[in-house]
């Protein structure tokens, strides 16, 4: 029987309906006071579900929001819906001849009354209420059970220099608990802090299940993957492709949580990504295997719903790039006159010549940010734009530092009123900054950078301007994270996506961008040195495809110019408009600029990304031109759009069929040959 009795769970009630300004207590307050209870019922009962109580308790708090610092009556009253659950409660007890009601009791009268916003969050999350109110009448609490003593093996190909740590093997043997032993076959590559393994479970009796990948990260992550999953993938796959089939393992314990992504129905070869497959066997038939086993598999319900979509850069991209600011939080600071105050919504081209202003230990004011992350490890909450779509709810970036955050209570989602800190870094110091670790053998102040015999725009100048740019292009359902890393290869070369963490409608052209990038800087770049005059060299042959592989690549391999050229095959299907090829400039000028921040990428791949960056925004910059790249002294990057004129963008006057995909077939003059590294072209 619990020992946490209703007049506890009160105290804790009050104490969250005053940190969240209510001054009221509704059932959503008692629900967060259950669910605060550690090794309570109400967590263990949820866990079962798949679902940790920080995730339950924060999307409550997201649905009620915090309310105004200011009082209109005296006291903290209930809700007389809290006063018919309290009711309920208590007749629970005296059935069971309880001079008091308990946990339990409350969690029933909750799930019983059926009609309170944590009834509807539990039924938003997929929950049945009658299976879980079940669950809370046989559920017996207990301390933290240990995992079982299930044995870990390693296969042939897992690294074993790579060492997985104590509390990642807990979360995995809590995956398989069902399996006496497992056999971790290796360990996929990827760019977060999230672990990703091909485990072969074993049965007692030695048989093998079929490989699955497991994940392993923050257990908010996993969740919300699922939920992604759930809304926008688990419909839209063709049959043959990976699948979440069983819920999340989110232990209470610990703050990680794991999930399991099936991938075929027998036991078989173990899949491994796309990445280390073109390490280990090179591109050869790469292209024709994406846009077979990839792109036309995914293509009917995925990237080729063509739905039109009039878009500023910056809602599909401006995510990409490192925060817009970090700042040092002030406390309780008065700012001075001066100080920068960005308050949602604002113009953004004003707020885009201020914040080109800032500098170190400037005051800045945040006024209706949303809460994007929370990192209490580095006590860092980051903040983006809160209204709008989902995409904008990720742009305008900023990570406040030095909080402490068990004084300070933030949820995912919140809408901050008010927040001031000093400035630290900008976004524009941290792209110099990596630009600098390209080691550059010219000078980034200039305005257009050496590219063999040619020269391109200096993506640091004009980054900010292609954000600001309108693009008329399609909407589509999109990965968001379509690297070569989230690819797998399984027995007779089937394909399979995985880590849909960032899933959702956007613009259709992001997943090749990405893809474009990852297979530039994880395939082109393979078997060349880290050089700049490699990197230019590349840059020049990729530009020389027009349309069809050149006869002699000059030491560029040339399989991997035909996987370029199939991806720009891909794109031109998935264009809005046949031929218009500036919707994919700007993706990929803004995905090959988030690219050099990459550490995981060799300095070769950042360097060819640099420039690749700055070719595009030269394509973006020209006038209706009959030649795709002219001499820089035709081209005045004085037209640019700037914050100083925000209602012109010369952009918009550029005739996009006259400006054609690189590396595509397009519309040349009769006898007209187009020249990448000839100035005069």
């Amino acid at each position: 029987m619990s020992a946490i009795t209703l007049r506890d769970i009160l105290i804790n009630a009050r104490q969250e309906t005053v940190q969240m300004r209510h001054f009221y207590v509704g059932v959503e307050h008692l629900f967060i006071a259950l669910l605060q209870i550690q090794g309570g019922l109400a967590g263990g009962v949820l866990q079962e579900q798949g679902f940790t109580p920080d995730y339950v308790i924060e999307a409550i708090r997201r649905k009620t929001g915090k309310g105004t610092p200011q009082r209109m009556w005296v006291g903290i009253p209930s809700t007389p819906r809290t006063e018919l659950v309290l009711d309920i409660a208590r007749e629970f007890a005296l059935e069971e001849e309880r001079d008091e009601a308990n946990e339990r009791d409350l969690f029933k009268a909750i799930i019983s009354e059926g009609h309170n916003l944590p009834t509807r969050v539990l039924t938003a999350l997929g929950l049945d209420l009658d299976r879980l109110a079940q669950a809370v009448s046989t559920y017996i609490p207990a301390t933290e059970a240990q995992p079982p003593d299930i044995a870990v093996t390693f296969g042939a190909d897992f690294d074993r220099d790579f060492t997985i740590e104590r509390e990642h093997l807990f979360i995995l043997r809590r995956m398989f608990a069902s399996y006496p032993r497992i056999r971790i076959e290796r360990r996929l590559t990827g760019f977060r802090k999230a672990l990703i393994l091909v485990v072969t479970p074993i049965q007692a009796d030695e048989r093998e299940a079929a490989p699955i990948v497991a994940k392993i990260d923050h257990a908010d992550n996993i969740l919300d993957e699922v939920q992604r999953y759930e809304a926008h993938v688990k419909s839209a796959l063709p049959l043959q492709a990976a699948r979440l089939e069983d819920p999340p393992t989110a232990p209470e314990a610990s703050d990680l949580a794991g999930i399991k992504y099936t991938l075929v129905a027998s036991s078989g070869i173990a899949p491994q990504d796309l990445r280390n497959r073109v390490r280990a066997q090179g591109v050869d038939d790469l292209g024709q295997f994406l846009k077979r086993e990839l792109y036309t598999r995914f293509c009917k319900n995925w990237w080729q719903q063509n739905r039109q979509y009039r878009f500023q850069a910056w809602m599909e991209y401006d995510w990409l790039l490192p925060p817009t600011l970090t700042l040092d939080f002030a406390g309780d600071l008065e700012p001075p006159p001066q100080a920068l105050v960005l308050r949602i919504p604002f113009n953004r081209a004003r707020a885009k010549t201020r914040l080109r202003e800032l500098e170190h230990g400037d005051v800045v004011v945040l006024e209706n940010f949303a809460v994007q992350r929370i990192d209490r490890d580095e006590n860092v909450v980051k903040l983006a734009v809160g209204y709008g779509s989902e995409a904008d709810k990720r742009a305008y970036k900023v990570e406040v530092r030095g909080l402490d955050l068990s004084q300070n209570l933030f949820y995912r989602g919140e809408i901050v009123e008010r927040i001031v800190g000093t400035v630290w870094k900008t976004r524009h110091e941290m792209l110099l900054e990596a630009a600098l670790d390209l080691q550059p053998d010219f000078d980034l102040r200039q305005r257009w950078l050496p590219a063999g015999h040619s020269r391109v725009v200096n993506p640091l100048h004009v980054y900010d301007d292609l954000l600001d740019r309108h693009v008329t292009g399609s909407q589509s359902k999109i990965h968001g994270d379509l690297h070569l890393g989230n690819v797998l290869i399984g027995p007779n070369n089937s394909m399979w996506l995985i880590d849909f963490g960032h899933t959702r409608d956007g613009h259709t052209l992001f997943d090749w961008a990405t893809v474009d990038v990852s297979l530039l800087g994880d395939a082109v770049m393979l078997d060349q040195d880290d050089s700049w005059e490699t990197a230019r060299h590349l840059l020049r042959q990729i530009m020389a495809l027009n349309g069809r592989l050149p006869e002699t690549t000059d030491g560029v391999p040339f399989a991997a110019l035909q996987v370029i050229a199939a991806v720009r095959d891909i794109v031109q299907e998935c264009l809005l408009v046949a031929d218009h090829w500036e919707e994919y400039y700007v993706a990929l000028a803004l995905c090959a600029l988030r690219a050099v921040t990459w550490k995981t990428m060799s300095l070769g791949g950042r360097r060819l990304m640099f420039l690749l960056a700055g070719l595009m925004a030269l394509e973006l910059s020209q006038p209706n031109s009959d030649t795709l790249t002219p001499s820089p002294d035709d081209v005045d990057l004085n037209i640019l759009p700037s914050a100083s004129t925000p209602k012109t963008d010369v952009f918009d006057n550029i005739v996009p069929g006259d400006t054609p995909g690189y590396g595509l077939p397009h519309r040349n003059k009769p006898g007209q040959t187009r020249r990448f590294d000839d100035p005069d072209s």
